[in-house]
């Protein structure tokens, strides 16, 4: 059991997890005196030791699953006998029900309408048997079982259905975590430890590709990158001045008393002063990037209330601000009415040079030497000219300039993409197109 138990630790930390060498031997401890013959009480040891951070659960609980059960847990709506009771089914041709659907989606529907929890396992077991596990991530490999059960036509019709549907859909989702987590077991069972890992780094959020989120994991970024915006918010940095009481500052004591040759009569005194950045947001928002600007808007919704001296401007091929909006509202609705009111495209392809001279133009007042400008864009500029000096005489205004890059670092200056010019002005150029890079951004920032 020990050597299982290292290595659903190793796999954890490969997959991103910070497991410490102490906490490794207080999950042996605990395990040594409570056993691991109950099962749930294994986990909760497990979890209790082991995890420090409740963003790292699903992950955790993901790979209990693939080490530690032999058989994948049927939802309890699946192995109820009466569980699908259902409700009335629309009839053909009513726009409701099973209206224009083929064979596969009649029987899928029937068997949620009639409460036929066998039947359900039975049509997931006979696509499952004829799945081959290859490339593919899970998702793929749902998605292709889910094209072969006709799933979406059922689901669209429980949807129709309104809240008659509502409990039918429930069950179709119960079916749907059934089918993903027996796909789990079956990448283990075909491809070994290489799918083991590949499932668990598929799912580590810390270091997926914000592009490539589907819509569940999206969810649950929303929540880690709002919690990461609270954090960092929150490290404002200290400098010392001169006061009237307080610590004593034992450097202008010393050197009073070095010229003096002696002690001074009375004592200095130094206080901490809070230094909270100035900070100035220029986010890209075409299409190439559109889904990073999203979750750096959250972040800047978050930290936007810790920091009154913060401006956010949205650009495509013109500039708009969007400060107001992103401290108002909840942050989903804040993020989408900045996005949908920022006129800033006029032909809908970026053009950073053009954009630099106008953020220059109109707002070159608000910068400050202090001032920390955050740049996120790809720097494509779409064969446009570059305009280099305007970021330049940017540059010389501010105290830094940090440029967030979503793309892969290996795209970096080819083809239309000119972030080597740009990154002359620049303090950094950071690739930031996870969750992990994005926190290294933003401690660079505040």
């Amino acid at each position: 059991m020990e050597k299982r138990l290292l290595e659903f630790v190793n796999s954890l930390r490969s997959a991103g997890v910070r497991i410490s060498p102490g906490e490794i031997v207080d999950c042996l401890e605990a395990l040594k005196s409570y056993g691991i013959a109950e099962h749930r009480l294994f986990y909760r040891l497990l979890k209790a030791t082991l995890i420090k951070s409740e963003t790292d659960t699903p992950l955790f609980d993901l790979a209990f699953r693939l080490y530690f059960q032999e058989e994948v847990e049927k939802p309890e709506p699946l192995t109820s006998p009466g569980c699908c009771d259902g409700f009335a089914s629309g009839v053909d041709g009513s726009g409701t029900g099973k209206a224009g659907m083929g064979a596969a989606s009649r029987q899928l529907y029937h068997a949620i309408q009639e409460g036929q929890s066998q039947i359900l396992i039975s049509l997931a077991e006979k696509q499952l048997a004829q799945l081959t596990v290859g490339e593919e991530g899970i998702d793929q490999l749902l998605h292709q079982i889910k094209v072969s059960m006709e799933w979406f036509m059922v689901e669209n019709a429980f949807e129709r259905e309104g809240k008659e549907g509502e409990e039918n859909a429930g069950i179709l989702k119960d079916l749907e975590q059934y089918l993903r987590h027996r796909i789990e077991k079956l990448a283990v069972a075909q491809k070994g430890e290489q799918g083991l890992s590949d499932i668990l780094w598929e799912e580590n959020l810390k270091q997926k590709d914000l592009g490539a989120l589907n819509e569940v994991q999206v969810k649950e970024m929303e929540k880690r990158v709002e919690r990461l915006a609270n954090k960092l918010a929150s490290r404002y940095s200290y400098r010392f001045k001169p006061a009237k009481s307080g610590r004593v500052d034992m450097r202008r004591v010393l050197q009073k008393a070095a010229r003096m040759g002696r002690t001074p009569e009375r004592l200095f005194y130094q206080d901490k002063v809070m230094d909270r950045p100035r900070i100035v947001v220029l986010c890209d928002i075409s299409g190439s990037v559109a889904v990073y600007s999203a979750f750096l808007l959250q972040l800047v919704y978050a930290m936007a209330r810790r920091f009154a001296d913060l401006r956010t401007f949205l650009f495509v091929d013109e500039i708009a601000e969007v400060t107001l909006p992103l401290k108002t509202g909840p942050v989903q609705d804040a993020v989408r009415q900045a996005l949908q009111e920022a006129r800033c495209s006029r032909l809908g392809i970026s053009n950073f040079g053009q954009v630099f001279e106008l953020f220059r133009l109109h707002y070159g007042e608000i910068l400050h030497p202090k001032t920390t400008l955050v740049i996120l864009g790809d720097a494509k500029n779409n064969w446009y000219p570059p305009r280099k000096e305007e970021l330049r005489t940017i540059s010389e205004q501010v105290h830094r300039i940090i440029w967030l890059n979503p793309e892969p670092k290996a795209k970096w200056n080819q083809d239309d993409s000119i972030i080597g010019l740009y990154g002359q002005s620049c303090s950094d150029v950071i690739e930031c197109r996870n969750l992990d890079q994005l926190e290294q951004a933003v401690r660079k920032i505040v």
